[in-house]
């Protein structure tokens, strides 16, 4: 299912999201956007805008955190000529230029919180100053914003001001992670697939089904993000007709039959005539027994390995012992 530009969703989590957008699309209310980062909350913002009564005029997006904070009040609120070394000519902020329409501010949690007070004003009172000038210009505009951190905690802990949290949460949407629209994943593998083709100029007819069940059994940490720059990476290494495991990560196939010979190896442990399942304590040291001996009894690269320090290594390998 598509709907709205280069919105690409047919996994109830998302399709949730798309409907709360749909229903505060033409409210005046503030609407705040949470999700980890790579989940597509710009695209969301921009559906909001799209469907609104402000659609007409322009969509404004800003990432708070891509700019210093000493340069963050000049490019939201503008400056008047001489108003600070450097300021040659008036400039209007982007709170003037986006008049009528959408102004989304992304990661607004990493804005410094001297300049939350002054947001919070704006968004009260509907009016704006210029760097350097003494009188207010009156503002139209929608603000919608959206952060990957827990804006509850940040509350909390005193690094985001909580008039402001109020005053941005009237309408609140989360957009999921990938690994929670898995029926998602396929739908926009194709779709990138389609993008970097033409992009490319390269004839791919698809992606193989093992290239499939890779993408399938990947967390995407990085979400649609992380997914799109692994399509395109793989379009512009395919030599075959159709993507292969091989374009998506150059280790991929021997990170799999590592996997499988983990799981042999667990296996032989167990006996075939009787389905025992070991206590995960114990798989745990037979896992490490198990990364000893494909590292020949190297404890430092073991630890390594693993993702574990030597002492906890050795700490582990003590109780294996110990209960031998």
């Amino acid at each position: 299912m598509k709907e709205g530009k280069d919105i690409i969703a047919e996994s109830p989590a998302f399709l949730s999201a798309m409907t709360m957008a749909r229903k505060v699309a033409e409210s005046a209310s503030s609407v705040l956007i949470t999700g980890e980062s790579g989940t597509g909350k710009e695209i969301i913002a921009q559906y909001i805008h799209n469907l609104s009564t402000r659609r007409a005029k322009g969509f404004i997006a800003l990432n708070c955190a891509a700019i210093p904070d000493h340069l963050l009040e000049s490019e939201l609120f503008g400056y008047a000529r001489g108003a600070f070394s450097g300021a040659i000519a008036n400039k209007a902020g982007l709170f003037e230029e986006a008049e009528g329409g959408t102004l989304f501010l992304d990661e607004i949690a990493d804005m410094d919180i001297a300049l939350q007070a002054k947001i919070l004003r704006v968004l009260q009172e509907r009016k704006i100053k210029r760097l350097g000038e003494n009188s207010f210009r009156p503002i139209d505009i929608r603000v919608i914003a959206a952060t990957h951190q827990n804006l509850d905690r940040a509350v909390q802990q005193k690094k985001f001001r909580e008039d402001l949290f109020f005053r941005l949460n009237v309408i609140s949407i989360n957009v999921p992670s990938l690994r929670d629209r898995t029926e998602d994943i396929l739908p926009l593998a194709r779709h990138f697939l389609g993008k970097y083709s033409i992009l490319n100029s390269k004839k791919l007819l698809g992606i193989s089904p093992a290239a499939y069940q890779y993408l399938l059994s990947q967390s995407w940490p990085g979400n649609v993000r992380e997914l799109e720059n692994r399509i395109e990476r793989a379009v512009v290494l395919a030599t075959n007709s159709h993507i292969e495991v091989e374009d998506l990560h150059p280790r991929a196939s021997e990170i799999s039959k590592q996997k499988q010979n983990t799981l042999q190896f667990l296996r032989e442990k167990t006996r075939d005539d009787v389905p025992l399942l070991l206590p995960i304590e114990e798989m745990n040291q037979l896992y490490i027994e198990y990364a000893l001996s494909i590292n020949k009894g190297a404890k430092e690269k073991t630890a390594r390995d693993l993702g574990i320090d030597r002492k906890t290594l050795y700490r582990k390998l003590g109780k294996r012992h110990s209960s031998l």
